[in-house]
Parts: structure tokens; sequence; C-alpha cells
């Protein structure tokens, strides 16, 4: 059965196994645990039989919502698990968002794109590890 809701506190070291996992550059446990703490972010997860499959992590600006982490775990991947969890943000939302992508992330892309988003720019050099391309994708609410 799958689930999507807000991830509990005690969910916070699945979700960073989660990042280590799909992040060459991951946020640290303390990072993760301070976002969380914020009002300003919202954690989601996706649930297969209460196992963590996937997060998303959402910053509420005053006027758009910005996707900071998107992952899902590697033995959910090509389940289709992204496209849930990301549909359920969007139809959920009361107002725009914002994400970026790496220009070689082509099966992100293809997600992003097959929901709906339009790509606004280019940002050169956005990542610092590779020196490569992010692509900055909106969605109008």
């Amino acid at each position: 059965m799958i689930e999507i809701r807000e991830i509990e506190d005690n969910e916070l070291m699945d979700l960073f196994d989660i990042e280590q996992i799909s992040f060459m550059n991951s946020y640290r446990i303390s990072t993760l645990a301070h976002m969380y703490g914020s009002l300003s972010y919202k954690f989601l997860g996706i649930f297969n039989r209460n196992r963590m499959a996937g997060y998303i992590i959402l910053l509420d600006s005053i006027d758009i919502y910005e996707v900071i982490k998107v992952a899902i775990s590697p033995n959910y991947r090509k389940k289709g698990m992204g496209r849930k969890l990301l549909g359920f943000v969007l139809d959920d939302l009361n107002k725009n968002l914002i994400l970026e992508v790496r220009v070689s992330n082509k099966v992100a892309i293809s997600l992003y794109e097959s929901l709906g988003f339009k790509k606004i720019n280019i940002r050169k050099g956005y990542y610092a590890d590779t020196g490569e391309d992010g692509i900055v994708y909106l969605f109008s609410k």
C-alpha cells in the first residue's frame, strides 16, 4: 500500500539514508534536522508498506514553493514513485513551484516536463561539484 504524508521526526534517519545514496553532496543529518525544525520547510515522504521509498523537501516562500530536494530510494526507482510523489504535491499546491535539475539528469527532466513543468532558465555552472549547468523549471498553478 502506497501512502504519501508528512515525515515524522523519528523518520529523519530513513530520509538521511536515501539522501546519502542519492546525492554526491548530501546534506548532513544536522542540516536536515535544522530544516525540519523550521516552519518554512515541508517534508513529505512516499511510503510503501510503511517503508520510506522517497521524499521531497519544499521551501515555502511568500509567493512560491521551491523544491529543495527530491529523491527516491534505488530500490523503488522506475516504479512510478517519483511521479506519484510529485503528482501529490502538484495537486495540493496553492501557488507556483520552482526547481533546479542537472542538465545530465534526463530521467528527472522527462518526468518534470511530462508533469507540466516549463523550462524558464539555465544556470551556467550551477552545480559546484562538477560545474554542470542547472535547468530551472516552473510549475504554474
